[in-house]
C-alpha cells in the first residue's frame, strides 16, 4: 500500500513540513503565504527529505540516480523556477509516481521509467510537476486547506509514518480518524491548476529541448494504464486525464517548433536497468532478455545469477560501442567487480575519471572496486571527496561508514554515521556518533576542534526541532 499513496505522502509531509518550525515560517491561513521565502522553502525541503528518508525506500544505484539528477536538472532550468536547487530522490517503488515540492525537493519512482516510454515523455513528467511548484500552486493549495495548527501537523505526520509502513485503511481509521484521511486525499490540485501546469510545463518542455508531443503521449499512456487497471494508479487520481487534456497539449505541441529527436541510448539502458531492479529470476529473466533483443539487460542479469563470463562477454560489445558513455561504463565496471575482476574494473575507471574528473557513479564503482581489492584507505580518500561535493547524498555517508571499518578507520566510520543520522532527522544517534569519534581523537589538533564544532551543531538543530 505504501507505495501507491506516495502522491498523498509526499502532500502530507509537506503540509507537516511547512508547520514544524513555527519561529521561521508564515501561518499558513493567511495571505502572505502564497509566497515562501527562500530560506522557507529551504526549511520546508530540508524537513521534507528527513521523513522521506526516514519513511520510504528510496533507490541507492548510482547510476539510476545520476540520469534522474541529470534531466532534472536539464528541466528545471528551463523552468520558471527563481533558484534552481535541487535535491532529487529516487524511490524504490514500481507504482508510476512524481513529484516537486518547495526547497528544490524532486521524487521520482522507479515505475515513471516503466510508463514513459522515451525521454521526451519522461521529460514531460518532470516538467509539469515543476510548473505545479513554479506557479505557487503548493501554497496556495495550503493556504486553503488552512492548516495552521500544531494538531494538524502532528496528525499529518503520524499518517505518514502509518501509510508508509504499509498499514491498512481501516488501521489509518482507528489512529487518525476519518476525517484526518479525508483531508489528506483531499490536498490535491484544481482543474485550472493542472491546466495551468500543463500549459506552463509544456513551454518548459520546448525551452530544455524535448519533443512538445511527448507530453501528449504520455497522457495517453496514463489514460490507457488507468483503463486497463483495476486500480487507478496514484498519479492519475491525483492528476486526472481526460481527452480534452490530451487534445489541448497535442494542440499547443503543433504550435512549437518541430525538431528532429533521436532516441537517447541514455534512457533506454536506463529503463533496463530501472527493470533489473526487480528481477525475481535472474536465469529467467536474462534468458527472456536475449529472446526480446535486449543485451543491456541480459548482461545484468547473468551478472546477477553468477554468470560472470558469460556477463562480461555480452557488456564488452556494449562498451566498445559507447565507450564514453557513464551509464555503459559503469555498468561494465559494475559488473567486472562482480566477477571479481576489480584491477580490470580499476583500471577502467581510472581511465575515465582522467576524462570525466569526480564523476559521481563512476568515483562510487571505483572506491567500491578499490575497497573489494583491500586498497581501503584510497577509497575511503575518494568518499570524502564525493560527500563534500553531495553532502545530502545519505548513500554515500553510509558507503563512507562501511569502507572506513573496513580500513580499520574508527574516526571516520563515527563521523559518516553521524551525517548518515543527521540526514534522516535522528539527531540523538547523530550527536552518539560525534560523541564516540571525539573520544578517538585524544590530542587537541584541527580534527578534535571540527568535532567538538559539529557537536555543537548538531545539537542546536536538534533543540530546533524539538522547539518546533
Amino acid at each position: 500500500m505504501a507505495v501507491q499513496v506516495i502522491c498523498r505522502i509526499v502532500i502530507v509531509v509537506l503540509a507537516g513540513c511547512a508547520l514544524a518550525d513555527t519561529q521561521r515560517l508564515p501561518a499558513l491561513g493567511d495571505s502572505s503565504s502564497s509566497i515562501l521565502a527562500p530560506h522557507e522553502e529551504e526549511a520546508i525541503g530540508k524537513m521534507l527529505l528527513q521523513q522521506v528518508r526516514s519513511v520510504l525506500p528510496l533507490e541507492n544505484d548510482p547510476l539510476i540516480k545520476y540520469f534522474v539528477e541529470k534531466y532534472c536538472y536539464r528541466v528545471a532550468e528551463n523552468s520558471d523556477l527563481t533558484n534552481v536547487n535541487l535535491r532529487p530522490i529516487v524511490i524504490k517503488s514500481d507504482q508510476f509516481n512524481a513529484f516537486a515540492a518547495p526547497g528544490g525537493v524532486i521524487g521520482i519512482n522507479l515505475g515513471l521509467f516503466t510508463m514513459a516510454r522515451d525521454i521526451h515523455e519522461f521529460a514531460s513528467v518532470i516538467a509539469h510537476e515543476l510548473a505545479h511548484l513554479s506557479q505557487r500552486h503548493f501554497a496556495r493549495r495550503l493556504e486553503q486547506q488552512k492548516m495552521n495548527t500544531f494538531r494538524n501537523l502532528v496528525g499529518y505526520l503520524t499518517s505518514v509514518a502509518i501509510i508508509a509502513a504499509g498499514q491498512t485503511d481501516a488501521g489509518l481509521a482507528t489512529m487518525l480518524g476519518a476525517s484526518a484521511i479525508a483531508d489528506a486525499a483531499s490536498l490535491g490540485y484544481s482543474r485550472a491548476q493542472e491546466r495551468e501546469a500543463d500549459r506552463v510545463g509544456l513551454n518548459t518542455l520546448t525551452r530544455a529541448g524535448f519533443d512538445p508531443y511527448g507530453a501528449a503521449r504520455m497522457f495517453e499512456h496514463m489514460q490507457q494504464s488507468a483503463r486497463y487497471r483495476r486500480q487507478i494508479p496514484e498519479y492519475v487520481s491525483t492528476h486526472p486525464i481526460t481527452q480534452s487534456r490530451i487534445s489541448d497539449m497535442r494542440s499547443e505541441a503543433s504550435k512549437k517548433p518541430r525538431g528532429i529527436f533521436p532516441v537517447t541510448n541514455d534512457y533506454q539502458l536506463i529503463r533496463e536497468r530501472v527493470a533489473s531492479r526487480f528481477i525475481t529470476n535472474a536465469r529467467e529473466t536474462a534468458q527472456s532478455a536475449e529472446a526480446e533483443g535486449k543485451p543491456y539487460l541480459q548482461a545484468i542479469a547473468l551478472s546477477m545469477s553468477s554468470q560472470h563470463d558469460q556477463a562480461i562477454a555480452i557488456m564488452q560489445p556494449i562498451y566498445d560501442r559507447l565507450p564514453n558513455n557513464i551509464i555503459v561504463i559503469g555498468s561494465y565496471a559494475d559488473i567486472l567487480i562482480e566477477a571479481d575482476r576489480t584491477n580490470e574494473a580499476i583500471e577502467l575507471l581510472e581511465a575515465k575519471l582522467s576524462i570525466y574528473p569526480k564523476n559521481q557513479p563512476l568515483t562510487l564503482f571505483l572506491a567500491h572496486a578499490l575497497s573489494r581489492n583491500g586498497r581501503n584507505e584510497k577509497a575511503v580518500t575518494l568518499l570524502w571527496e564525493q560527500v563534500k561535493l553531495h553532502p545530502e547524498d545519505q548513500d554515500i555517508w553510509y558507503q563512507l561508514a562501511e569502507t572506513a571499518g573496513l580500513a580499520k578507520n574508527l574516526v571516520d566510520v563515527h563521523r559518516a554515521r553521524a551525517e548518515f543520522f543527521v540526514l534522516r532527522g535522528n539527531y540523538k544517534s547523530a550527536i552518539t556518533q560525534i560523541r564516540l569519534a571525539r573520544e578517538q581523537v585524544q590530542e587537541k589538533n584541527r580534527l578534535a576542534q571540527s568535532l567538538d564544532q559539529r557537536l555543537l551543531d548538531i545539537r542546536a538543530e536538534a533543540e530546533r526541532a524539538e522547539e518546533s
